[in-house]
């Protein structure tokens, strides 16, 4: 997010609600942050015209396909990825640096799950089997209730380990995680 100041005063920021046809998921406005612009005024700085550059992934040639499934069991409740809880000292995926790759994500649960990576954003090319024209890179979409989304990467910069999970808090928190390591 980038805010320009205005005038000097108090500014309250609001989240907009979304999912309100989700039932018991959707989640109303509220206050996120609060802004405070004081001091001399100052010559605004030009807003960029460009953020990341952006390289459309839909024609590049696949390294390796993977599929991932999220899941929740009901008695006792767990939320699960590929029928496995969080565990922190497990590689999920293991990818090798440079590669190009492409994630089906299915939802095997009557919950919307907001599917977020750290590290590495994605593009969107598929929601539940109807390709998507996306000129962004995501780093959290929602895979919809009983549904899917493809996703296609490269992990081009960054060696090492790091986790992809469901963005709900509780599911997250509740075990809805992998652990993806980027080797060379």
């Amino acid at each position: 997010m980038l805010i320009q100041g205005g005038p000097e005063g108090v500014y309250a920021l609001h989240s907009l609600p979304w999912g309100a046809d989700l039932e018991f998921q959707a989640q109303p406005g509220f206050p996120i942050a609060t802004l405070v612009s004081a001091g001399p005024a100052q010559t605004a700085e030009p807003l960029p015209t460009t953020l990341i550059a952006f390289e459309d992934l839909r024609h590049a040639t696949i390294d390796q396909r993977r599929e991932l499934v999220f899941s929740e069991d009901m008695d006792p409740f767990r939320v699960l990825i590929d029928g496995r809880m969080f565990d922190p000292n497990r590689i999920d995926q293991t990818v090798a640096l440079g590669a190009t790759e492409e994630w089906r994500l299915r939802n095997t649960s009557p919950d919307w799950h907001p599917f977020h990576i750290h590290v590495n954003d994605f593009q969107v090319m598929e929601i539940n089997g109807e390709p998507v024209d996306a000129y962004s890179w995501e780093d959290t979409t929602p895979i919809p209730a009983f549904g899917e989304i493809v996703i296609r990467t490269r992990f081009l910069d960054f060696p090492g380990t790091f986790v992809y999970h469901c963005h709900i808090l509780d599911h997250e928190d509740q075990g809805m995680m992998g652990v993806v390591e980027v080797v060379e």
